[in-house]
């Protein structure tokens, strides 16, 4: 599987995704109480999403992990039922005995394996979780040992979920977090007390992309800024992915970095570094496991591994690539099934897997071969324990598996492909490509195939426009055959070698005509004229090449060979020493070795070759060439080129011949050395066999290992529940003891004396509330209670400690009032002691001090005494009904009198309709039927009557009785006698009817008055106008004064009149209404202006209501008070007058306060009587009725008024009126 970005593309998502609850796992092993007590403390209580807690317990545990968390959890916490629906705003549990998996919105129980099996929760939990919720997936993992959880992770990022760990150094054990961040796809590392604020934030972020019609809108501008900076900064070039793939990946970055959009993030990964490795890591997802689709591995096994052994010999080579074999396990799981059919074929084949992928980290951790433990769940334990040593770090492949697999970096959009392979897997890498490159890349596994061979795909994969190349093994799984090799690259592509460092600079906007522009076009034309160059070159400089492995054995030779060596004399050899005569063949091997040794390119200048008698200048040139190669082997070019030599110059070096001698020794040093070589093969293959026998011993040995290593991990994975348990075992007993304060401290405050005695009666515990009671000592915990009965008071010991006994038999609590010598009542009560197991122990006796109590009942006692006595003499009738029956069930004394009876069985037991007339039975009926609606009546006339049929009349009242559960017991009827009350009301009405005809005649004999002396009055008037005015020459100072008295007293008298009839006709008039107080105020003052102006007083009025009432009286009302402020004012002040109001329940106050004359306490009592004035002010103009108009007019509105004054200094006038 190649490291790539994430298969999904951005799609629009529908409600119903939005709409579903997100769910959160949290996996956690040995240490996570602890971080999960951190963990819910950071969650809200309004939290809606549902928490899934996934730990390691061992199945025969009763877990304590739901009452542990409640105290730290603001959630409420439930344990897991078999398909459970989840919950919002809820932390789930998983049971011990089972794990878990996910279904829809259901929760799946599913049994723990009974073998003794590495059992991983945590992925099992995870990967179902990711495969239902997609990217609202969130993953969070705790402390914890081992490495579960890690391959849920990768199931996550598979499908676009979110994973969140806690940060190592806090965890209390760091296995599992570490082992999460090992691969590469963790979004958060984080302390447990941040993560409940940023899971918050990530899930509240809005999307930054907006999707239409199933495709993720975004600038693509922008994205292609991003990717160019990734691939200037990495080398990694992203741009041929599918955007929509890459766009999914960065929003992922840009919420978990706080951007609010590209630009955003763009300028963040310009200040970081660090971020363009976890983008391109996150663009890498390497999803892959072992084994990964059993169907596939299953056709692969049956039908292709068989094939492809049996079609080679011993001794073969079996070559395959897997494209973007990401961390290694498919390659692995290739190299494991191809061992084992090849043992089953019983042949000896060498297995070459070219793993390729472009990430060099994931090529690093496959070349490492070291897996997490995880992958017990993915590899059968018979594989496991023959291709694995297992060690603390996780699972380490064996070096043979190991030897079967070459790691090397490849992109296969950019790099010359393999060529001759049996087989080409590149599973799930050609639907991250767009189109034209799928096409691309599939010309390049069809080129890297040899005839017959298989291509395996992924299930989202086509063959495409190749698809008549291959013949189809599987059409459901992808497995097909190659028909046709092909002989060139159809579609090259673009190659590394053929960029510059400028080139692989440039930026441009516009990704479309970019990677269109990147193609790199194979002219088959061009290819041939190249050829023919290179031919015509060496031709003309008669120069010639050859192309050699290290032990000088010719790959490939151009130009004119022949002229520098021939073919052997006898047989066949393609090794370049075999062709060349003794003086070059030593030249050759010294340049060669020089270049061996220094790696460089090494040149011998002005060799001279004798060919047919003719000498030849010849530079030879020896140049290593390692980049191509595949498995760091050294090939070497050797270039022949001719030049001009001037021979006459060249001294010629005597040949010397060796003598026989010689000859004979060289040849036995040659035929010794053979023999030396001979041996040396002999031991190595004696060795080899040796060592085969060493590595059957050594792979018992390991197999052994191994076997004890399943065991450490079982009891690693026993010891992990142990943690747990002991975690919450300590937990517990932290409780405990808190728990055992908070009792002996319950004990000590409540103030009562407590004994604990066991079965044998023997003293246990007490408190020390008992020492008020008994004189006990610590020391005498365990003595038994029946030596120290006597000290306690108890003057018959036997009895006691029977009841002691008869409690502890029975079980029952036996209760019982005693009296101490003090006189102080107690409770002694003996009830049971019950243990863990609910088993009877012994007993707890328990002296609880009811002095108070004792007295409480006394005094009740003696207060139902004086309710009945009051009950049975209250003069009122009282009586009790059943509400159902109507029937009299109780009633007092004076009932029966008032009723004309003698006795109480008369009249209880009788219908309480009965005792009304007919005229109020009905409604009587109708009050019962009120009473139990609203549960009272109040104040209502009936007419009752009594034995010997007289009307009684009462005011009845009745209140419903209920008990605690609100259901009606009784109705209580109180009847008031109001017979006297009845008369009285006639006497009282006879005299209202006479008030109110002696109130018409005052009235009519007001108006008769007042016409009557208004015309006499005005005849005094006139006569005295007319004696001042015709005679005023003939009277002297005395009459005129007495002509003056004359009209003076008529004009008062004509006030008094008027002010007569004004205050018979004060209320009257219509009907009350919503009055401005305010607005009569400033009708007043505008009324009186003359008078203000004239004495320059000032008013100041503050806020005034309003308030129903009669307009004109008020008027008056406010009139006559302000005009008596301005008018008795001493003359050397000027007049101050204060308005204010405030409110006082249901009515207004208002005060009128003054600094006037004052009134003394005497005259204050009459001041609000007819015609009466204050005496000292007779000279000031008045009639005496203006205070009355006042009063009356408050009465009017059922108010009251009254003065607050003080002589020489003011008066204040306050009035309360009905709001």
């Amino acid at each position: 599987m190649e490291s790539t970005g994430e298969r999904s593309i951005v799609t629009s998502e529908s409600k119903t995704e939005n709409d579903q609850t997100r769910i959160i796992a949290v996996g956690a092993s040995a240490g996570g109480l602890e971080a999960l007590k951190a963990f819910f403390e950071n969650i809200e209580a309004s939290d809606l999403n549902a928490y899934v807690v996934i730990q390691h317990l061992s199945p025969d545990y009763k877990s304590m992990m739901a009452e542990l968390l409640k105290k730290n959890s603001r959630l409420p916490i439930i344990q897991i039922d078999h398909e459970m629906q989840v919950r919002p705003g809820h932390v789930h549990l998983i049971p011990p005995v089972n794990n878990l998996k996910l279904d829809g919105d259901r929760l799946i129980l599913t049994e723990k394996p009974k073998t003794q099996t590495l059992n991983l929760p945590i992925d099992i939990f995870f990967e179902s979780l990711a495969s239902q919720r997609k990217d609202k997936a969130i993953g969070v993992i705790l402390s914890g040992t081992g490495s579960d959880g890690t391959r849920g992770v990768r199931a996550l990022k598979e499908n676009d979920g979110m994973v969140m760990v806690q940060e190592p150094d806090e965890a209390k054990f760091d296995g599992m977090p570490i082992s999460a961040i090992n691969t590469g796809l963790v979004d958060y590392v984080l302390s447990v007390n941040d993560m409940g604020h940023e899971l918050k934030r990530f899930i509240s972020t809005p999307p930054i992309f907006h999707s239409e019609d199933g495709d993720a809108n975004f600038d693509e501008n922008e994205l292609n800024a991003i990717l160019n900076y990734v691939n200037e900064k990495s080398g990694l070039d992203f741009r041929e992915y599918k955007y929509a793939t890459l766009a999914r990946r960065i929003a992922r970055r840009v919420n978990i970095c706080n951007c609010n959009n590209l630009n955003g993030y763009f300028d963040y990964l310009k200040k970081n570094d660090e971020e363009v490795e976890i983008l391109y890591r996150e663009f890498l997802i390497g999803v892959t496991k072992f084994f990964r689709d059993e169907e596939v591995w299953n056709i692969l096994r049956d039908e292709v591994f068989p094939e492809l052994i049996k079609s080679k010999s011993n001794g073969d080579v079996l070559k395959i690539w897997g494209v973007g074999c990401s961390t290694g396990e498919e390659a692995y799981s290739f190299a494991i099934c191809l061992h084992e059919e090849m043992q089953r074929q019983q042949k000896n084949i060498e297995i070459k897997i070219f793993a390729t992928d472009i990430s060099q980290a994931h090529l690093d951790i496959g070349s490492k071969g070291l897996y997490p433990e995880s992958i017990v769940a993915d590899v059968p334990k018979d594989l496991l324990l023959k291709y694995f040593l297992s060690n603390s770090e996780g699972y380490q492949v064996t070096d043979k598996l190991r030897r079967s697999v070459i790691f090397s970096r490849h992109n296969i959009i950019k790099n010359p492909p393999f060529s001759n392979m049996d087989m080409v897997v590149c599973r799930n890498l050609l639907i991250y490509f767009q189109n034209s490159i799928q096409k691309k890349a599939m010309h390049m596994l069809h080129y890297a195939l040899k005839q017959d061979g298989i291509l395996v795909l992924g299930t989202s994969e086509n063959p495409h426009t190749l698809r008549d190349q291959f013949t189809e093994i599987s059409r459901k799984w992808k497995v097909f055959r190659n028909k046709k090799v092909s002989k060139r690259l159809k579609d090259g592509i673009s190659h590394a070698s053929q960029m510059n460092n400028d080139y692989s600079r440039i930026l441009e906007n516009n990704a479309k005509r970019e990677r269109k522009n990147r193609r790199a076009q194979v002219n088959p034309i061009r290819q041939k004229l190249q050829h023919e160059l290179n031919e015509a070159i060496l031709g003309q400089f008669g120069g010639a090449a050859v192309f050699v492995d290290t032990d000088y054995n010719i790959l490939q030779a151009v130009g004119e060979f022949r002229k520098y060596a021939a073919l052997p004399v006898s047989g066949f050899s393609i090794n370049l020493l075999d062709m060349l005569d003794s003086s070059l063949k030593y030249v050759i091997q010294s340049t060669f070795n020089k270049a061996l040794e220094t790696g460089e390119i090494s040149v011998y200048k002005d060799v001279v070759i004798e060919k047919d008698d003719e000498k030849l200048g010849v530079d030879i040139i020896i140049k290593p060439l390692k980049e191509y190669s595949l498995e760091n082997e050294v090939n070497y070019v050797i270039t022949f080129i001719e030049n001009d030599v001037d021979f006459s110059k060249v001294q010629e070096v005597e040949k010397v011949s060796p003598s026989n001698q010689t000859k004979e020794y060289v040849n036995n040093l040659e035929n010794e050395l053979k023999r030396t070589r001979e041996d040396l093969q002999t031991s190595l293959e004696e060795i080899e066999t040796s060592n085969e026998e060493l590595q059957a011993a050594n792979e018992e040995l390991l197999a052994s290992n191994e076997e004890l290593q399943s065991t450490n991990e079982e009891l690693q994975s026993v010891n992990e529940e142990i943690n747990t348990v002991n975690a919450e075992n300590v937990q517990k007993m932290d409780d405990l003891a808190a728990l055992n304060a908070d009792m002996n401290n319950l004990l000590k405050s409540t103030d009562i004396g407590v004994i604990f005695l066991d079965s044998q009666f023997n003293i246990r515990k007490f408190t020390p509330a008992i020492k008020k009671h008994f004189s006990l000592l610590n020391s005498d915990i365990g003595r038994p209670i029946d030596n120290f009965t006597n000290s306690f008071g108890l003057t018959r010991r036997r009895s006691f400690i029977d009841r002691c006994k008869r409690v502890l038999q029975s079980g029952k609590v036996l209760e019982k009032h005693i009296v101490s010598r003090e006189g102080r009542n107690y409770l002694q009560r003996i009830s049971p002691y019950f243990n863990s197991e609910n088993e009877r122990d012994g007993v707890v006796i328990t002296f609880i001090d009811i002095e108070t109590i004792q007295k409480s009942k006394e005094k009740l006692a003696a207060s139902e005494k004086r309710f009945r006595s009051f009950y049975e003499d209250d003069p009122v009738l009282h009586m009790s009904v059943d509400p159902k029956s109507s029937e009299i069930v109780q009633c007092n004394r004076k009932a029966v009198q008032k009723l004309g009876y003698t006795e109480k069985e008369e009249v209880i037991g009788r219908s309480i309709h009965e005792f009304f007339d007919k005229d109020t039975k009905v409604s009587s009926t109708k009050l019962k039927s009120n009473i139990k609606k609203s549960g009272e009546i109040i104040n209502v006339e009936q007419n009752m009557i009594t034995k010997n049929g007289t009307i009684l009349p009462v005011i009845l009242n009745a209140t419903a009785e209920k008990d605690e559960a609100e259901n009606l017991k009784t109705i209580r009827y109180t009847c008031v006698d109001i017979s006297a009350l009845k008369k009285a009301e006639a006497k009282l009405q006879e005299q209202k009817s006479d008030l109110e005809r002696a109130n018409r005649d005052l009235e009519q004999f007001v108006s008769i008055c007042s016409h009557d002396l208004q015309e006499p009055l005005a005849t005094i008037k006139f006569g005295s106008d007319v004696l001042g005015k015709m005679y005023a020459k003939h009277l002297d100072e005395k009459g005129e004064n007495y002509i003056k008295y004359i009209k003076n007293a008529s004009d008062r008298l004509s006030g008094q009149i008027k002010a007569l009839l004004e205050h018979s006709r004060i209320g009257k008039n219509g009907a009350k209404e919503l009055v401005n107080i305010k607005e009569v105020v400033e009708i007043v003052k505008y009324d009186l202006g003359k008078s203000i102006r004239d004495t320059d007083a000032k008013i100041n009025v503050g806020s005034m209501p309003q308030i129903m009432g009669y307009e004109v009286e008020l008027r008056l009302l406010f009139q006559n008070l302000i005009s008596n402020a301005i008018k008795y004012v001493p003359k050397e002040r000027n007049p101050e007058i204060r308005i204010s109001s405030y409110r006082e329940n249901d009515y207004w106050v208002f005060s009128i306060m003054d600094n006037g004359l004052g009134i003394s306490k005497e005259d204050q009592k009459n001041i609000f009587t007819i015609f009466n004035r204050v005496p000292g002010n007779e000279d000031m103009e008045g009639t005496g009725v203006g205070l009355a108009h006042v009063e009356k007019i408050v009465l009017l509105h059922e108010g009251t008024i009254w003065v607050d004054s003080q002589e020489g200094v003011g008066s204040t006038f306050y009035f309360k009126l009905k709001a």
